[in-house]
């Protein structure tokens, strides 16, 4: 060993993580992974020796935004010498040949499945390895005893109960990219969700290509019996269930979301489209009619009940009638809140081959005027709680003097919108519920007063009865 002078410091990794929160719980455990490994973890990339660049490519625009962050990356490798830039995720394990060629710096590429051996493929790089590409190994998924540090705040998280896709939309990588569906046991999920409470976690939000399909490859448990189970974990407020297939969502699920008061009433439903031949050009059961009946099932149950969708538009085919029995269905649907994409067409999906290609100005014009139509909607779905009592999650100071940001159970974290609450006078903290009023709404926010006299915490469940896309880079 070594005497005299200082231990040499460990060596420190910053990352810069894109996509949707499946990916982010990928870079999660890379970092604890390589923390466990005796990596130090820093949130500014200009002290980090090591800098991972966690990828998305679903859709051009992810695509574009890796690659902004790539250019950042090359010029931060370049500033520095003898520093490493590592690229992960879905983009590398599509196009890793292309990606080196374009980004000649990047000394290492690896693709989902090479997320456990991250510390690995770093100390390659460091090592002077050289460039080194995604593997065949494996998918891969973690569970309970996983390192991880999250970087969400510290009162939300996600969790990722499965990976993979046995889905064949016709528009969408996913399977090739992240391999076939494939559940974490429940056992492991409630452990974490366990675990993850005594942190000081109040809300988790359940992730995966698919959530409804959940444990449909083990016969173990199906999502409905997950939801009940985590529902018993106490410290827990807010459980959110993202990502649901239209044709999976079964009564029996409704029944369990309606009965536990932990489960937000609120369910993200990606419709894709309503006009049943446009969905089978997709690859897609359903069509506007069933998920019409589905949206009143949930909405007998739940009549708060919050429900989000995603739509596809311009999709090859797509003519003007079939348009406008897709604005028609969400004149009926009345859905709290929509985002919508305009089809592009991505090599390597069957999508890409289809004839009756829309040209990209019709398709964009289709995108405007449907997302002008969710606007309105939404406002008259937000205009429908004034003057009614809401639990608000407190997350930051707004920018007027006395105001906060916060979330209902009706706001996904960085998807939906807020609620803009004034304290009136009371001091507030982030990561602490309060009962708010709502005095006020617009299309995507809600504004709201601190209740005068604090009350007992009520779950959403105890509302009133009364009937009735925003990514960020980490």
């Amino acid at each position: 060993m070594p005497t005299g002078g200082a231990p040499a410091r460990p060596r420190a990794v910053g990352v810069i993580s894109l996509g949707c929160p499946k990916n982010l719980i990928d870079t999660e455990v890379m970092l604890g992974l390589l923390q466990e490994a005796g990596f130090r973890i820093v949130s500014d990339v200009n002290e980090a020796d090591v800098l991972l660049v966690n990828t998305c490519c679903f859709i051009q625009p992810a695509r574009d935004e890796a690659a902004e962050a790539l250019d950042e990356g090359t010029a931060w490798h370049q500033a520095g010498e003898g520093r490493i830039l590592i690229c992960a995720g879905c983009w590398p394990e599509m196009q890793a040949e292309e990606l080196r060629v374009r980004f000649p710096e990047i000394d290492a590429f690896m693709g989902p499945g090479d997320v456990p051996h991250i510390a690995d493929i770093v100390e390659q790089a460091l090592a002077g390895a050289g460039p080194t590409m995604p593997t065949e190994r494996p998918p891969y998924l973690y569970s309970h005893t996983t390192a991880r540090i999250c970087v969400t705040p510290p009162w939300m998280s996600y969790v990722k109960i499965a990976d993979g896709c046995d889905h064949r939309c016709r528009f969408c990588l996913i399977p090739r990219l992240r391999g076939p569906f494939r559940s974490r046991s429940l056992a492991s999920i409630v452990q974490e969700a366990q675990t993850l409470a005594k942190r000081g976690v109040r809300e988790i939000n359940l992730v995966a290509q698919d959530t409804t399909a959940y444990g449909s490859d083990t016969g173990e448990a199906d999502v409905a019996d997950l939801l009940a189970a985590l529902s018993s974990v106490e410290e827990l407020h807010w459980i959110r269930l993202l990502y649901a297939f239209p044709t999976y969502v079964d009564d029996r699920l409704i029944e369990v979301m309606a009965r536990e008061k932990r489960i937000c009433q609120y369910i993200d439903i990606p419709f894709q489209h309503a006009d049943r031949e446009v969905l089978r050009r997709m690859g897609r059961p359903g069509d506007g009619k069933g998920y019409l009946s589905l949206i009143e099932r949930l909405r007998t149950a739940m009549p708060d009940i919050a429900i989000r969708s995603t739509f596809l538009v311009g999709f090859p085919g797509e003519g003007e009638e079939e348009f406008r029995r897709l604005l028609e269905f969400l004149e009926r649907a009345q859905l709290d809140r929509a985002g919508a994409f305009p089809f592009s067409s991505e090599r390597g999906t069957p999508a890409a081959q289809m004839g009756d290609q829309i040209p990209v100005e019709e398709t964009q014009q289709r995108f405007h005027e449907l997302m002008m139509l969710q606007q309105r909607i939404s406002l008259e779905r937000n205009q429908r709680w004034i003057g009614r009592e809401l639990d608000v999650l407190i997350e930051t100071r707004g920018e007027q003097a006395g105001d906060w940001i916060g979330r209902s159970f009706r706001d996904a974290p960085e998807i939906d919108g807020a609620v803009i609450i004034n304290s009136l006078g009371r001091p507030l903290q982030p990561g602490q519920y309060v009962q708010t009023t709502i005095r006020a709404a617009e299309p995507y926010d809600l504004i709201a007063d601190v209740n005068d006299t604090p009350k007992k915490r009520r779950p959403a469940r105890a509302l009133s009865r009364r009937s009735s896309g925003r990514g960020k880079r980490r």
